[in-house]
């Protein structure tokens, strides 16, 4: 093993800077299930070529602040199962690069009666082993930290800043279009609304709740078009002392003071749109009564993240999902003066920014 040995337990992961630079999209939950597994690779006896790791309930459920310890097996087996066929990939060189898959096998062993011995084992592939216990380079970290942040890029870009806050006294430069791509971000979205959500949610975020600040600077680059644009940013990160916390990861408590845990589905919206679990009820309530599909539903989602003067995004998706979209007549070209409220197929051939005024009016 090259990385010097891992100190603080279980509960301080090292993270490789391979697999935090590569190009992946995990949602929160997910980067949940790798802090703990890097958190148990390298610890104690662990040798170079073991690579099955058992996650048992009983020794993470105190990470989370849940009132019925039983859900904690049942939150971990969800983030799991999303890892299911999902892997990541690694630039090797300028003409090769390489997929591996986040884990070879996953067994799920629930332990009925006793939530608390219920565990789930997971083997990794002997390269990613090999790739982890071999780095030089990456970040350590207390789990807790990455934990506490609910957004799945504020995770990714605590990481990276992690990775480097002891070098260059701090500073780090990345080109935005390197940053995009890192966290597989849509080439069609704006960079007014992927500014937002790489840096400046992240920076409400990682700032007063994690063990780092950060602050950011935009810098203007003359791009291939010959216009200037956004080129790079430059963060200057410092570590701070902060007091250990406990992360809350349900969204809600009912009126009897239970822990209201999201749906599979709140969930991935919740993961895509950032809102808040109350916030996703009323969306998926609203599709479903108004028959959306699902495609429907996050066509609507990703496009609507794309709009970065929609200041009410949840009152904006309501409406559309409600009314459908206004159509634009066949012979004039303009927009019509009825809403579709069967098809939201139009939708592809309306420039957003014609209908935007109209509805945040109905908002």
């Amino acid at each position: 093993m090259n990385r010097k040995p891992k100190k603080g337990g279980a509960e301080v992961a090292f993270r490789p800077k391979t697999i935090i630079e590569a190009r992946y999209d995990l949602d929160r939950r997910q980067n949940d299930i790798l802090d703990i597994l890097l958190g148990i690779v390298g610890e104690g006896n662990d040798t170079e070529e073991n690579t099955r790791y058992e996650i048992n309930i009983a020794d993470v459920k105190h990470l989370y602040n849940l009132q019925d310890e039983s859900n904690a097996y049942s939150y971990l087996q969800k983030a799991v199962k999303k890892f299911e066929g999902l892997g990541f990939r690694l630039k090797e060189d300028e003409g090769t690069d390489i997929y591996y898959p986040w884990f070879s096998k996953i067994k799920y062993q629930k332990k009925r009666g006793d939530e608390g011995k219920s565990k789930i084992v997971l083997d990794l592939h002997p390269e990613v082993k090999q790739m982890i216990m071999e780095a030089k380079q990456g970040a350590y970290y207390r789990i807790e930290y990455p934990l506490n942040l609910t957004k799945k890029y504020s995770k990714r870009l605590y990481y990276l800043l992690k990775e480097h806050e002891t070098f260059n006294n701090g500073v780090y430069q990345i080109t935005f279009e390197e940053l995009r791509k890192m966290m597989k971000i849509p080439e069609s979205y704006a960079n007014g609304n992927v500014k937002r959500e790489i840096l400046e949610k992240p920076h409400e975020e990682i700032n007063g709740n994690t063990d780092i600040a950060f602050e950011y600077e935009l810098i203007q680059e003359k791009l291939p078009s010959g216009q200037m644009g956004l080129g790079a940013v430059r963060f200057k990160i410092k570590r701070v002392k902060k007091n250990r916390t406990v992360v809350e990861i349900v969204e809600n408590i009912d009126k009897n003071g239970g822990v209201v845990i999201a749906s599979d589905e709140e969930q991935e919206v919740i993961d895509v749109f950032g809102c808040s679990l109350k916030e996703a009820k009323d969306i998926l309530r609203t599709a479903n009564a108004n028959n959306r599909t699902h495609e429907q539903l996050f066509e609507v989602l990703k496009r609507t993240l794309r709009q970065p003067s929609v200041e009410n995004k949840v009152g904006y998706v309501l409406t559309i999902l409600k009314n459908g979209y206004n159509e634009p007549t066949i012979f004039s070209g303009r927009r019509g003066t009825g809403w579709n409220n069967n098809d939201l197929g139009s939708y592809r051939q309306i420039n957003m920014a014609e209908i935007e005024e109209q509805i945040l009016a109905n908002v």
